[in-house]
């Protein structure tokens, strides 16, 4: 991943913005979640607060349930807005409490990163983003290969 970074980084400037999403960080703390500031809404009209945790909590090693982040559904649901509205994802959940990010000097500042990622490690909601915080001891998880499935 530093590789890809030093590459790419000669190309940000005035006529490129160049975004490196997910890249391991050592100084700065991480961006916070946007679950329920932006929705997605799934061909079949499932409401989400984010996708990303929908796909996430889709995974084999996934400690959640995909419904924990499915509002409702726009098609069949007359109180959608009603549910959007109540849905309040960090009344829910509480990003970052573990020990690693409440110690942490950079904690107050710190977004606590993607629970999507988190997730995605097989951990749960409130675990260290370790892929990309910049201050753990973590070991870096990486998700397991697994062969395709054909339907």
């Amino acid at each position: 991943m530093q590789r890809i970074y030093d590459l790419t980084i000669p190309f940000d400037g005035d006529d490129l913005d160049v975004v490196h999403i997910r890249f391991p960080n050592t100084t700065k703390p991480l961006a916070p979640c946007e679950a329920g500031t932006i929705v997605y809404v799934f061909a079949p009209g499932e409401l989400t607060v984010c996708p990303y945790l929908v796909f996430a909590a889709r995974s084999p090693q996934s400690q959640h349930d995909p419904a924990e982040f499915i509002v409702g559904n726009i098609f069949t649901d007359p109180d959608i807005a009603a549910r959007l509205d109540a849905y309040r994802f960090r009344d829910r959940y509480q990003v970052g409490a573990n020990p690693t990010c409440q110690a942490c000097s950079l904690e107050r500042a710190c977004g606590k990163g993607c629970p999507a990622a988190v997730i995605a490690s097989g951990q749960r909601i409130g675990a260290v983003d370790a892929e990309v915080c910049p201050v753990t001891t973590a070991q870096r998880h990486h998700l397991p290969v697994l062969p395709a499935v054909r339907a």
